[in-house]
This record gives structure tokens, C-alpha cells and sequence, in this order.
């Protein structure tokens, strides 16, 4: 049986228990709307397949790490994790480096530039997920089915659907809701269903992540140098621990991981070109697949997808979980500003056209910057070194980079 959080109501098989709001996805951006949207509808289900992984200050560094920018820290802030999150684990950075491999040229941004302390935080996915859970179990309203699944949902009337759940001993649950959202990643379940398909853009790229102690100290920094193979990111951790997202070729990424320690420190700190000394892995390896893509519709009757489920972007500008957390702002905005009925149509296609241009339109720019960055002609690399240095010294330039980076208009 699922664990019903807050509520009292023992559901027995096949009957059914009703809700307002139903998210399916227990992930960053299904917790994080659980949380923001408790205080605006009586009753929210919200449908886990994979329990939080347990946290403690003595765990390992996680593989998987978000920067998290400005507004989403707002977000958690509001939803009363960020204090948690930062007392947890999380190294906020002041300033960011990138740079055209085998080239001088680069561009510096920090914090002193604006009236921020930070230009964000780097955080494990593992910390997020591990304060989110803590904090849903806190809401009277929120009920978690964990783990279960959803198998599939039908209209029950005009203004509610049928949603059929299953868990892990293999039995159904039905619940009925008025608005059914889809966080549940990239090969969302909500989305099918809705009959909504998705164009995929296959980058032909892996990202190889682990984390590293760097000889010199990392300054607070985010560093990222454009190699001709992909982006390589050292982003700062704890004492001289920098987290490694390493874009590459699929085939170098797989060789990567059967390399020996010693050989795959060498062939990273070649790459980073020594900016931070020596690296010397302090994990195991992993590598993950990169593709792009993009929900035709993020909306359908009374469904409305978040994150992944809706959009997924090349990871080199750290906006992916940004981006999904800026959908769920959005939709809420629009709710509480609203008085139509939950799940209008109205309001869901509000949502569609706010978000489905913005996360098309960084999605496109950051497919356009890899390529850009990995074109091997030497006169290609005179160009780039040429915007790089003049966008450097521009600071309007800067702070436009700065202000979508930040997550502030």
C-alpha cells in the first residue's frame, strides 16, 4: 500500500479517492509543486515511482548536480527548503569563468557586476530531493503514493478525470482529479497518454560526471572551457571539490569510462588546460546520453506537463532545472491570478504560450552555441576568439547573459 501523507483515509482496492490536483513525478519539479501549490487547493496526490534516496552529511558527493540560479532559490526559499538545502550541502559560487579552448580569449561574469551576493549555487540532486521529500511529509493536504505508478487516465466527466495507479505489489488504485500534472521526466508516462507527442533532437553526446579534488583552490568559481569535442564544466564544491559535467562525443565518453584513474586524470586536466592545477577523481565514473527535446503541445484537457516532461535542453548552460522550475511559477501565477475553475482551458493554454516559446527559443540557442563551438576550422576558432573578447569588454553584453543566467528580468 502507498503511504498516505496527511491524511487519514485508509483507500481500499478499486475504490476511489478524489483530489483537486494530481502530479505524477516525484522528482525536483514534481516535489517543488506539491509544495507551492498545498496552499492553493484543498486535496493533491502526488504519484512517485522511485522514493528520495537517503542523505546524510557523511554521504558521498552525488554524481548529478543542478545549478540552481537566483529565481528557483526564491522558489525554495517560498516553499520553505532553501534554509534546509544550505544548512544540507550547497556551495553558492561568485563568479564564472569561460573560455575557447586553445585560445585566449574568455569571458568573466560575477556578482560584483550586480547588486546579488551569488550568481548561484551548486547543489546535489540527491540534497534537493532528499529536502523536498522531507518537506511534502510536513503538508496535511498532500497525500504520496510511493512508490506507485501511473498506468494510464480517461475523462470521467467534464470536470474531472480518471487517473489508474499501480504499485509495487501490483495493486490499482484509482483517484479522480481536476487537474492532472505531468512532471515525470523525459519519457513521461502523462504525456503519452494525453496523446501528446515530442520532437527529439539526438546530440550524438554523452555527459561523463564525477567529482574531482583540483590542486589549486577553485576560488568559488564556475568554470567552463568550449572544447571542439563539447563543453567541459568544473563546478565548485565544498573545500577543493569541483563537480565534472563533461560533454563528449558518445564513443570518447564511453572510453572515458574504461580508462585508469591515472589516465583519465591526465586526459581531464588537459582538458580543463590546467586552470585549476592537477584533478584527481575522488568518484566513480558515469556518463549519461544528451539529446534535446520538445512536447508539441504542453498542454491537453485538464493535463498540463512540467519540466522534462515538457522540454529538455543541452546541459551546458545549467538552465535544464531552472527551466522546469520556471514552468511550475508560471503556472501558478496563472492560477492565483485566475478566477476560472482548476484545470481551465483557458489558463493551461496561458501557460502553454508563456513557456513553450521561451524553453523552444533556449533550447534552439543552445543547440546553435555547441555547434558553434565545435567547428574545428581554424578560422571558425579566430571568429569565436574575436566575439569572445569583444563581448567581455561589452558590458550591456555581460549583463544580458547575466540576467537570463540569474533567472532575473
Amino acid at each position: 500500500m502507498p503511504s498516505l501523507v496527511g491524511s487519514e483515509m485508509c483507500i481500499r482496492d478499486r475504490a476511489i479517492e478524489d483530489f483537486d490536483v494530481v502530479i505524477v513525478g516525484g522528482g525536483i519539479v514534481g516535489l517543488s509543486a506539491a509544495c507551492m501549490l498545498a496552499p492553493m487547493v484543498e486535496r493533491i496526490a502526488l504519484v512517485n515511482k522511485i522514493p528520495a534516496p537517503e542523505w546524510s552529511p557523511e554521504s558521498d558527493y552525488g554524481l548529478r548536480v543542478s545549478a540552481i540560479n537566483l529565481a528557483s532559490q526564491k522558489l525554495l526559499t517560498e516553499i520553505g527548503v532553501w534554509d534546509h538545502i544550505q544548512q544540507m550541502r550547497c556551495a553558492s559560487y561568485h563568479d564564472m569563468v569561460v573560455w575557447q579552448g586553445l585560445a585566449d580569449a574568455e569571458m568573466h561574469f560575477s556578482a560584483n557586476m550586480t547588486r546579488y551576493n551569488s550568481l548561484g549555487a551548486i547543489v546535489e540532486n540527491n540534497v534537493l530531493l532528499q529536502a523536498l521529500s522531507q518537506q511534502v511529509k510536513t503538508l496535511a493536504n498532500v497525500s504520496c503514493y510511493e512508490p506507485s505508478s501511473m498506468q494510464h487516465f480517461s475523462e470521467l466527466s467534464d470536470n474531472s478525470l480518471l487517473i489508474e495507479l499501480e504499485d509495487e505489489q501490483g495493486q490499482s488504485h484509482r483517484l479522480t482529479s481536476r487537474l492532472l500534472i505531468g512532471a515525470d521526466g523525459v519519457h513521461s508516462k502523462v504525456r503519452s497518454c494525453a496523446g501528446i507527442s515530442a520532437t527529439r533532437q539526438d546530440y550524438q553526446q554523452s555527459g561523463v560526471v564525477c567529482t574531482v579534488v583540483t590542486e589549486k583552490p577553485h576560488q568559488d568559481t564556475a568554470w567552463q572551457c568550449f572544447t571542439e569535442q563539447g563543453p567541459l564544466a568544473l563546478l565548485p564544491l565544498a573545500g577543493k571539490h569541483c563537480s565534472v559535467v563533461w560533454s563528449l562525443p558518445t564513443a570518447e565518453a564511453e572510453q572515458m569510462l574504461t580508462l585508469s584513474d591515472e589516465d583519465f586524470n591526465a586526459r581531464l586536466s588537459m582538458a580543463s588546460e590546467y586552470r585549476l592545477g592537477g584533478l584527481q577523481i575522488a568518484s566513480k565514473r558515469a556518463s549519461f546520453p544528451l539529446a534535446g527535446s520538445q512536447a508539441n503541445e504542453y498542454v491537453s484537457r485538464r493535463v498540463v506537463l512540467l519540466g522534462d516532461a515538457a522540454h529538455a535542453i543541452h546541459p551546458l548552460a545549467g538552465l535544464g532545472l531552472n527551466l522546469g522550475l520556471e514552468d511550475l511559477v508560471c503556472l501558478q501565477q496563472l492560477m492565483q491570478a485566475s478566477d476560472r475553475e482548476l484545470g481551465s482551458e483557458r489558463v493551461l493554454h496561458c501557460y502553454q504560450r508563456a513557456r513553450k516559446t521561451e524553453n523552444s527559443s533556449m533550447q534552439q540557442a543552445l543547440e546553435a552555441i555547441d555547434k558553434l563551438f565545435r567547428q574545428p576550422q581554424p578560422w571558425f576558432r579566430s571568429l569565436r576568439s574575436i566575439g569572445f573578447s569583444a563581448s567581455n569588454r561589452c558590458k550591456p553584453i555581460k549583463m544580458a547573459f547575466m540576467r537570463r543566467a540569474l533567472g532575473v528580468r
